[in-house]
C-alpha cells in the first residue's frame, strides 16, 4: 500500500494560460514524489488538481487486487473533477508516475469558477471529453482486439506522442514498463514480453538501455488492426 506523503509546497511557476492562472489563484500548490499517493479509492472528493510538471496515473483495482490503469496524464491536465461534480467519493486512486508538480483547488472555488466563468467551464468540459474519448478507445481495444494487436497499439500511440525520428527509427522517448503497459490494456507483464520478442523477430522494433525503437511503424500499425 503506497504511503501518503508530506506534502510540499514549491515555488510558482509562470502561467501558461488564463484558465490555468484561475486554478494557480484559487488553488494551492504542491509537490509530491515519484510513487507517491495524492488520494485513494473511497477518499472524499474535495479537490481537483491541474499538473504543472510531472505524470500521474489514475488507476482502479479489480476485486481480485489486479490494478487496471485508466489514464496517464501530463503536464496540463486536470484529474479529481468528475467525482467532485458527480457529489460521489473517489473512484480511483491517483499516484505520481514522476517527480510532480500540481494546483490543488477547492470544491467550493471550483464550482465558483464554473458559475461565474464560461470559458472555465468549456475549458473543463474539453479536458474531461478527451479523457472520456481515450478511455473509450482503450475499452475498444481491450474487447476487438489481439493481445499482440494491444501491446502494438500502446507502442504506436506512444510512438506518435512521444516519438523522436532517427537514422534507426522513431525512438518512444517515454519512460514505461511492460507492467505498466499491461496494466493499460488488462493483460499480463509476460503477454507484453512474449509481444514484445515477437515484434523483435519480425523486426518491427528493438530496444536499447530501455528505450524501444519503432523501426516499422506502418507494420507495427497493420499488427494493431489485429
Amino acid at each position: 500500500m503506497l504511503a501518503r506523503p508530506e506534502e510540499v509546497f514549491a515555488q510558482e511557476p509562470v502561467p501558461a494560460s488564463p484558465v490555468e492562472r484561475l486554478i494557480q489563484l484559487h488553488g494551492q500548490l504542491r509537490s509530491y514524489n515519484r510513487h507517491a499517493l495524492i488520494y485513494s479509492a473511497d477518499d472524499p472528493a474535495s479537490q481537483i488538481y491541474l499538473i504543472s510538471d510531472g505524470e500521474v496515473k489514475l488507476s482502479r483495482y479489480t476485486p481480485e487486487g489486479r490494478e487496471l490503469t485508466l489514464d496517464h496524464l501530463s503536464a496540463g491536465s486536470i484529474f479529481g473533477e468528475m467525482e467532485i461534480l458527480l457529489g460521489k467519493a473517489r473512484e480511483s486512486q491517483a499516484v505520481a508516475r514522476t517527480e510532480l508538480l500540481v494546483h490543488a483547488m477547492g470544491r467550493e472555488a471550483l464550482l465558483s469558477a464554473m458559475e461565474s466563468d464560461t470559458g472555465f467551464c468549456l475549458w473543463l468540459t474539453r479536458q474531461m471529453g478527451s479523457r472520456q474519448a481515450r478511455m473509450e478507445n482503450r475499452l475498444e481495444s481491450l474487447l476487438f482486439k489481439s493481445a499482440n494487436g494491444k501491446v502494438a497499439q500502446v507502442l504506436v500511440n506512444l510512438a506518435r506522442e512521444h516519438g523522436q525520428g532517427t537514422a534507426e527509427g522513431t525512438v518512444i522517448d517515454y519512460s514505461i514498463t511492460h507492467q505498466e503497459i499491461g496494466n493499460l490494456i488488462a493483460t499480463t507483464r509476460e503477454t507484453v514480453s512474449y509481444a514484445f520478442m515477437e515484434f523483435r523477430q519480425l523486426g518491427l522494433i528493438s530496444t536499447r538501455q530501455r528505450k524501444t525503437i519503432v523501426h516499422d511503424l506502418g507494420g507495427l500499425d497493420d499488427v494493431a488492426l489485429n
